[in-house]
């Protein structure tokens, strides 16, 4: 039997979300400030993501939100538990889908010089392939190219999503599945990861200008993500309740 074609409510989930946190400040309060503390530790790692260290960090980091989901569905124990280990199997698919947008980004300007090209497409080439030289340094270019995965993020992380929190309580976590249950939502999901990512581009445009190094934007985000997060979990539950 096919799965009904549900809608986001998508004030509803925010509200819900926000109701949530209310009801339960003191436990996402601690939630927040563990965020703030673990993103203000990797801001400490030289080299961030290429130190073999940051392994280590992102390690606990993941613990980190499998402990805050299970505590979220109220599913005991919150860490030590096989389901986490579980979990693993479809947060490893959700990164290749990213790595494999993020690569495909970079591979397909290449595809026209093998099929013949112009001089006004190998100047567009000669610019890409500078923007991605400068991404880490521009501003503009990281929005650019953020913006791609952003358009992308319904398919490569919203969705997949679902399968992981599935998965983490010891459910099934098919990706078929999650595809399946909220097929028609690519819209709603876009407005959604759009949405919650303006105040931390806010914050951090005024960290910049205030010169707070950074620190500003990093607690504001830290609690932002955990909204994000809730409101994520309350998606799960408006289209995996039976």
């Amino acid at each position: 039997m096919a799965d009904e074609v549900k809608s986001i409510p998508i004030r509803q989930i925010l509200r819900q979300a926000l109701t949530y946190f209310y009801a339960n400040v003191k436990s996402m309060s601690l939630f927040w400030l563990i965020n703030f503390l673990a993103l203000g530790l990797f801001n400490f790692i030289e080299g961030g993501f290429s130190n073999p260290i940051s392994i280590v960090w992102l390690l606990g980091y993941y613990i980190y939100w499998c402990v805050f989901f299970r505590f979220y569905f109220n599913k005991k124990p919150y860490i030590l538990t096989m389901d986490i280990f579980g979990s693993i199997v479809p947060s490893t698919k959700i990164f290749f889908l990213f790595v494999m947008a993020t690569f495909l980004l970079i591979i397909l300007p290449f595809l026209p010089l093998f099929m013949g090209f112009n001089e006004k497409y190998l100047l567009f080439f000669e610019k890409y392939m500078l923007t991605l030289q400068n991404i880490e340094g521009d501003v503009v270019n990281q929005f650019i190219f953020s913006g791609i995965l952003l358009i992308a993020s319904p398919i490569i992380i919203a969705r997949p999503f679902f399968a992981w929190m599935s998965s983490l309580q010891g459910l099934n976590g098919s990706f078929k599945k999650a595809f399946r249950k909220t097929q028609g939502n690519y819209w709603r999901f876009l407005f959604i990861m759009v949405f919650l990512n303006i105040p931390c581009v806010i914050f951090y445009e005024v960290d910049k200008v205030l010169c707070l190094n950074g620190w500003l934007s990093t607690f504001v985000c830290a609690g932002f993500f955990v909204y994000f997060n809730l409101a994520f979990a309350k998606m799960y539950d408006f289209f995996y309740e039976e």
